[in-house]
């Protein structure tokens, strides 16, 4: 054995040391179980297609084969070639791979004789062969398929696949990226020539660049030394063995290579100190998954989580550490996790979680949307920790500098990382190569889990998965079936466990969509669990029990939820499960009410974009939870402090929804100060010249004055700065025009103006009615006389000549306007006949009455006594039933109509009673 082989097998040996090391296995390892060879496979495709001899690109010729026959028959091609051999047994390469135990191997085969020696041998692996695997795993070691599966059929092996391999596999290819960064990488069973070993060294060669001993390629042929060179100086040693000495036998030589690296395991921990060994590094963490505990205890073969926050033997018999008497087990315990078993300990249940102190200060100014304080502070807390060789905190605050800057303060100038390294990957790298074992641990962790995203990942898989358990519930439920679980308890465990590791630790990535997508999944979760409550098992049994349900969302899911949610998906959601509005318990509406107050405050006295888009999520949230009667009242405040911007009139819409809907339970009392609000507010829209963003509210604030008006007609509208307007307009009669300005104002105020107001805007009115040297404003005086503001009696033919126009204009086929011209056109003359201000026998002089029906269900009821099924259909499309009756019912003939309709759909069982309490 030469010098440079030796050095090279004390690496490794190294590497098994550390459980550091990696195996790339490669078909020459299953073809000396007499497995076909990647050339023997796409000899037989060009066979079939007559490829030319001399096209040796093996992606090529599997590409042409596939775009040839098609997917189906390339795959029966395949699992034709692989059949004879599904007995094939693992071979003495597997037996030696399984013996020196590697932390991880990452195979390009798709058999399963990896898999096949794996079982019967003592170290155990988690296979991954596809992107949705790898949020599943619960191992610290993989067993890869990179290339994919024969079962699976997702196997990588035409040119596409390889050029799409990291959309294929992203995740996969992610994890091996991330592997071999911090790993010592060794290739068994390549050619230096075959396409398969090149295309993954493109995908890793990154992580081998200037530190050749992290990688190591073991070939029994004599290489050219040229290439022998160039792939020292891309960061691969080549081993090349003495295939003569093994009788020319590839696969002998290959065993006797492996012979000579041996394999030190981890051992099982016999002692609480020995355990304590293990876990420690975790310490260094604020809060640590349970599932993460048991993993890196070494105890799995013995021990296991039931189901996730007792760890227990598997056996009675198994002997007893004694945690109970390590005060350091304990204090972890206890402080650290949501376990309340370990073996014999058991904790008191107490958990009160710190966030990380040295953390802290930067985590704060994130969850205060000050990006670039935030930034810069970590970045101050990351240097002065390396220095301390705090390597934990330099990690976590380096990783929230980088992705803080995914998003915000990409601008902002940073100090230099102490390390002088701005890049993290080969600082963990050195940290592995020259730390102490519980730095390498610390790293380890750290890259595996943080940096590669894996913790959220793996809740957002296990979520999806109770989710869907969920809805098939549900359905099993609704359809008379019971169920009995826990989904529901669990997905709470899993989201809050996910929340408490990132606030606990200070880790900022409440920014990502990923993090995002859980928690819109958890709350699908919960709405699942709320419409449960909505069947109920009646006495003739119809509906069975189910474990999933809740009757309303408490303070704690409200409280955890909101910040994260993405609001647009909210009403999606809602309507999917049949919901209006969303039960919450009391302290979840004191809640929202106190938090939207304190948010508003802030935002009064320092105005900015990031407090305006936090106060919009609680209001949000707020329009869709049903609000009690007696909390109604509790709006009006909410409404008077919620600042008046240009971009805000959606949130103000949402607060004078929830009012209007709960007008009747509005005391009294209130009524004057709801005026002064609407007052307020409309001079801040007229004196802000805001009204083009706000006027869209006009009609709400309308109807609160419609209903205070009812009881107390003294309440007006009063607006000095409007006033002020009017008057101006008044005295100049050259800008006598600028009343246009003000038509939303006045068709929704007027009436509500004091006798002054109304009798300044009438004179206007009057002189803008004479105006002869231009041509009217159509919309503006259609719409004041259509709301009985004002009749402009001299312009009604010119009003009715313009709408039939438009109604008798031809469209065109090609375009469509929204709002459709010629609908809003019949809306207003059918309008305008109601009120009498046209007569019809008026519009039948100019109208062909025809060209109007079927258009809207009011107009063919009213003007053509069109009662017929199919027109109360068109009414319960914008209408309730209730209301539909009540305003078109209105001759005992035309109510009889609505209630045969009715009858008929239910003898037809075309209605579905929701009241739960119904019998």
């Amino acid at each position: 054995m030469d010098e440079i082989t030796k050095l090279a097998i004390k690496h490794i040996n190294d590497a098994i040391k550390e459980d550091s090391l990696i195996v790339f296995v490669g078909a020459g390892v299953s073809a000396n179980s007499g497995l076909p060879k990647w050339s023997e496979l796409i000899d037989v495709f060009k066979d079939e297609i007559n490829v030319d001899d001399k096209e040796n690109d093996y992606l090529k010729i599997a590409q042409y084969y596939f775009d040839t026959v098609g997917q189906y028959k390339y795959f029966q091609k395949v699992m034709d070639v692989f059949q004879p051999h599904i007995n094939s047994q693992p071979n003495e390469i597997h037996n030696q791979i399984f013996r020196i135990k590697p932390r991880h191997i990452i195979t390009t085969n798709y058999d399963s004789l990896l898999e096949d020696k794996m079982n019967s041998s003592i170290a155990k692996y988690e296979v991954i062969n596809r992107d949705s695997d790898i949020p599943y795993s619960k191992s610290d070691h993989y067993l890869i398929k990179m290339h994919g599966d024969l079962v699976q059929k997702n196997i990588v092996l035409k040119e596409d696949d390889y050029l799409d391999y990291g959309n294929n596999f992203y995740m996969v290819s992610t994890l091996i990226k991330a592997l071999i960064m911090n790993n010592t990488v060794l290739f068994v069973g390549y050619s230096l020539n075959d396409s398969t070993f090149n295309s993954i060294f493109r995908l890793i060669q990154k992580g081998f660049g200037g530190n050749a001993r992290k990688a190591y390629f073991f070939t029994a042929e004599a290489q050219n030394a040229a290439a022998v060179e160039y792939y020292k100086n891309k960061g691969i040693r080549v081993i090349t063995g003495e295939k003569e000495k093994s009788d020319g036998d590839i696969g002998k030589c290959t065993i006797e290579f492996l012979k000579q690296i041996d394999s030190e395991s981890p051992s099982i921990p016999a002692t609480s100190e020995q355990l304590w060994e293990n876990i420690k590094f975790l310490d260094h963490l604020y809060f640590v998954e349970n599932q993460d505990v048991a993993v890196f205890s070494n105890l799995k073969s013995k021990a296991m989580l039931f189901p996730q926050i007792e760890f227990k033997w598997r056996e009675k018999d198994n002997d007893s550490l004694n945690i109970a008497n390590n005060n350091d087990i304990v204090d972890f315990l206890d402080n650290k996790t949501w376990l309340n078993t370990f073996l014999d300990y058991k904790s008191d249940e107490k958990y009160q979680f710190l966030q990380n102190p040295i953390l802290l200060e930067g985590y704060k100014l994130y969850s205060e949307h000050k990006y670039e304080e935030a930034k810069l502070k970590f970045r101050e807390i990351a240097n002065a920790a390396f220095v301390k060789k705090d390597y934990w905190n330099y990690l976590v605050a380096e990783f929230d500098v980088s992705h803080i800057g995914v998003h915000f303060g990409n601008d902002i100038d940073l100090p230099e990382p102490s390390t002088g390294v701005n890049d993290l990957d080969k600082v963990i790298e050195s940290l592995i190569s020259n730390g102490d074992e519980q730095t390498k641990h610390i790293c380890n962790y750290f890259r595996d889990e943080i940096q590669s995203f894996r913790f959220v990942y793996k809740k957002l898989f296990k979520i999806d998965d109770l989710l869907d358990n969920l809805r098939n519930e549900r359905n099993n439920y609704k359809n008379g079936g019971s169920s009995y679980n826990n989904n529901l308890g669990t997905a709470q465990y899993e989201f809050r466990s996910l929340l408490t590791f990132v606030e606990a630790n200070c880790i900022t990535v409440f920014q990502y969509k990923e993090f995002k997508s859980v928690v819109n999944r958890y709350f699908e979760c919960l709405l699942i669990a709320f419409d449960n409550s909505n069947y109920q098992a009646n006495e003739d049994g119809m509906f069975g029990g189910t474990s999933s349900i809740i009757d309303e969302l408490t303070l704690d899911d409200i409280q955890i939820i909101i910040p994260y949610l993405e609001k647009k998906n909210v009403p999606a959601l809602l309507e999917s499960y049949g919901l209006s509005k969303i039960k919450v318990t009391d302290d979840a509406v004191k809640f929202l009410f106190d938090k939207t107050s304190t948010l508003s405050s802030e935002l009064q006295s320092i105005y900015s974009l990031d407090g305006a888009q936090q106060i919009s999520k609680y209001i949000d949230f707020l329009s869709f939870v049903k609000i009690k009667d007696k909390d109604i009242n509790e709006i009006i405040p909410l409404l008077d402090n919620y600042p008046m911007v240009p971009n805000n009139s959606a949130d103000i819409q949402k607060l004078l929804i929830i009012l209007i809907n709960g007008m009747n339970s509005i005391l009294e009392k209130n009524y004057g100060k709801l005026v002064t609000i609407i007052n307020q507010h409309l001079s801040k829209i007229v004196a802000g010249n805001i009204m083009d963003t706000h006027s869209s509210n006009f009609h709400l604030y309308s109807l609160l004055m419609e209903k205070v008006y009812e009881k107390h007609n003294e309440l007006k509208i009063s607006i000095e700065v409007l006033e002020e307007k009017i008057c101006l307009i008044y005295n100049k009669p050259e800008i006598l025009s600028d009343i246009t300005k003000y038509r939303d104002f006045l068709i929704n105020f007027y009436r509500y103006f004091n006798h002054e107001l109304k009798q300044l805007v009438d004179d206007i009115l009057a002189k803008y009615e004479t105006l002869d040297d231009l041509e009217p404003n159509l919309y503006f005086i259609k719409g004041l006389a259509l709301n009985e503001v004002y009749g402009f009696v001299s312009k009604k033919e010119y009003i009715l000549n313009s709408e039939i126009a438009i109604v008798n204009a031809d469209e065109n086929p090609g375009m469509r306007r929204y709002p459709d011209p010629k609908k809003a056109a019949i809306s207003d003359l059918y309008s305008f006949i109601q009120q009498g201000y046209f007569k019809l026998e008026e519009v039948k002089e100019k109208l062909n009455l025809d060209s109007i029906k079927g258009v809207f269900p009011e107009v063919d009821w009213t003007l053509f006594n069109d009662y017929s099924d199919n027109t109360i259909s068109k009414f319960l499309q914008n209408r309730s039933f209730s209301n539909a009756r009540k305003f078109f019912g209105k001759t005992k003939e035309e109510s009889k109509r609505f209630d045969a309709w009715l009858l008929e759909q239910a003898l037809n069982d075309n209605i579905r009673f929701k009241d739960k309490n119904l019998k």
